[in-house]
């Protein structure tokens, strides 16, 4: 009989109960798990469900033998709790946007879902054929999700605690090792309370469950020192600059252009009697009027139109186009106090089918689906430089429009910029999702941006979330999700933030260590995961020979 044998024999244990179990109550187990972690989600997300989401489907994992149809299966239904529990606005952004039957919008959660779930799927393989016991074990799972999560492509970037932004303490560990760190560090704590529960007891179970338990108390301990610190070095800024964030609450209907401008401009004056300095408005299309290329032409007649009774700088979102081209860009640009546009940026990270075609000729595409839409993707990263009255020093920010801000790799390539930048200013329309947790979800990922770069962000966004944030990824205020249809507008009037930011840092001047060599942790956990498996797979043939 075996040493593992022999353990599991006598009393019951958790794992002698796992292994009598069927292939059934095994995947039932392993879904719940992956619905159990969509709990920590945003809005008001269930934080425990973040420190124990993962622990009954490593245990499955941990303790199988099946096949790899099954096991790759197992894991699938993992991630598919994790996709559908966490992502249900997708089947509401398809019935509202694409006008398909609540049934087929239902079937579109399901692919999406499926999608992201084959990385779980693949994750419970790379489990199943490498090493699976001790340190070695232990760090090779650890690693192998890690690497899952950054290998595998995604229409939208997600992670399983983005819960945290409820609970920024816990967010601090991304100014060393970003978002994916942060996960392999949730994983191991989990596979600590995997282990315990697979142990029959002794010391080395009070060594694991004091290792889960120690990890949200050491994390929140680091996280408030450093949120103290951080929030010292932005009161003592010598630098700073009073932003207003105009929330129009326009929804992706028609409405009148003259009533579109007036909820534009009403929160700006607004913005601009609280002594804003800059003022932000969303995302391209709730602007009502597409810019000609090249944008330096028609900035005297746009800004008229924009800065209507005041002459401080907007940054506004447009389409624009060159002159009888069919495709556009989706882009934003800045108006100086003197009223002229002194820059613009296009949007690099384009939808898939909402914003471009892949893959097949857009000309086709377009003619054939009326709301499916293409445009070029711009160069690179933007940079934009604010010239202040009264002698102030010049800020620099960086734009980025929509889902950008919740790439993390791009968000490094856009702060990574040649002079640096001092803020992140994001421009988004999120209505296409209506009244879910889409825009919570998207606010919680973008605040860890601020704490990857340690520079705070702002949010310009058509019906909401519109946010303040500082560099360590609070809050500093925000305007809730208006769930506005074409009957409520009136129920909704437009809204503003204004704030006042300390400037604290440039991150070309004070890059984080996640910015110089942290983001290269996920890359070390993809090639440890190969190395792994492969020294594994090899030692059990040398083996078998020998035997």
């Amino acid at each position: 009989m075996s040493e593992e044998a022999r353990k599991d024999a006598g009393s019951f244990s958790v794992a002698q109960w796992i292994d009598g179990l069927g292939f059934g109550p095994r995947l039932a187990i392993a879904s719940t798990s992956g619905f159990v972690i969509s709990m920590g989600a945003p809005r008001d997300g269930v934080l425990v469900a973040s420190f124990v989401g993962f622990v009954p489907l490593l245990a499955i994992l941990l303790r199988s033998r099946d096949a790899a149809r099954r096991v790759f299966l197992l894991g699938f239904m993992g991630g598919m709790g994790i996709g559908v529990g966490g992502s249900p606005w997708i089947a509401e952004m398809l019935v509202k946007f694409a006008h398909v039957p609540t049934a087929v919008g239902f079937v579109g959660l399901l692919g999406f879902s499926s999608w992201m779930a084959i990385s779980y799927g693949i994750f419970a393989l790379l489990v199943r054929y490498g090493p699976r016991r001790g340190a070695l074990g232990f760090a090779y799972i650890v690693a192998a999700f890690v690497a899952m999560q950054v290998s595998w492509p995604v229409l939208f970037e997600y992670t399983a605690f983005l819960g945290f932004a409820e609970r920024p303490a816990l967010m601090q560990l991304a100014e060393w090792i970003g978002v994916h760190g942060i996960e392999g560090v949730m994983v191991a704590a989990q596979l600590s309370l995997t282990g315990a529960l697979l142990e029959r007891g002794g010391a080395r179970r009070t060594v694991r469950v004091a290792a889960w338990a120690l990890t949200p108390v050491v994390m929140i301990a680091i996280g408030e020192a450093r949120i103290e610190t951080i929030e010292r070095e932005a009161k003592a800024a010598t630098k700073t600059l009073r932003i207003g964030i105009v929330q129009p609450n326009i929804g992706i209907f028609r409405i009148d252009t003259g009533r579109r401008l007036d909820r534009l401009h009403g929160p700006t004056l607004e913005a601009v009697r609280r002594g804003a300095e800059l003022i932000v408005w969303p995302e391209g299309g709730v602007f009502p009027y597409p810019i000609g290329r090249p944008f330096e032409e028609y900035a005297p007649r746009i800004a008229r139109r924009i800065q209507r009774g005041h002459r401080k700088p907007v940054l506004f979102g447009s389409s624009s186009r060159e002159p009888d081209a069919r495709f556009g860009y989706n882009s934003t640009f800045l108006i100086d106090r003197n009223r002229k546009v002194v820059a613009g940026y296009d949007k690099v990270k384009l939808v898939p089918f909402g914003e471009k075609v892949p893959l097949i000729n857009p000309d086709i595409l377009t003619d054939w689906v009326g709301n499916i839409a293409h445009h070029h993707a711009g160069a690179g990263p933007g940079r934009f430089v604010v010239e202040r009255e009264d002698g102030l020093e010049s800020v620099v920010f960086a734009p980025v429009i929509c889902f950008e801000d919740i790439i993390p790799s791009y968000v490094r390539e856009v702060a990574a910029q040649e002079g640096g930048v001092e803020l992140l200013i994001n421009q988004t329309i999120d209505s296409w999702y209506g009244d879910t947790a889409e825009p919570w979800e998207h606010m919680a990922l973008a605040q860890f941006r601020a704490v990857e770069h340690r520079v705070p962000i702002v949010r310009s966004v058509s019906t909401g979330v519109s946010m303040i944030a500082d560099a360590t990824g609070r809050l500093v205020d925000y305007i809730p999700l208006r769930p506005v249809e074409r009957g409520t507008l009136d129920d909704y009037p437009p809204e503003v933030l204004v704030a006042t930011l300390g400037l604290a840092r440039n991150t070309e001047q004070q890059p984080t260590f996640y910015a110089r060599m942290g983001w290269l942790l996920p890359h070390f956990c993809q090639l440890a995961t190969l190395v792994g498996l492969v020294g594994w797979r090899l030692r059990g043939r040398r083996g078998a020979a020998v035997s």
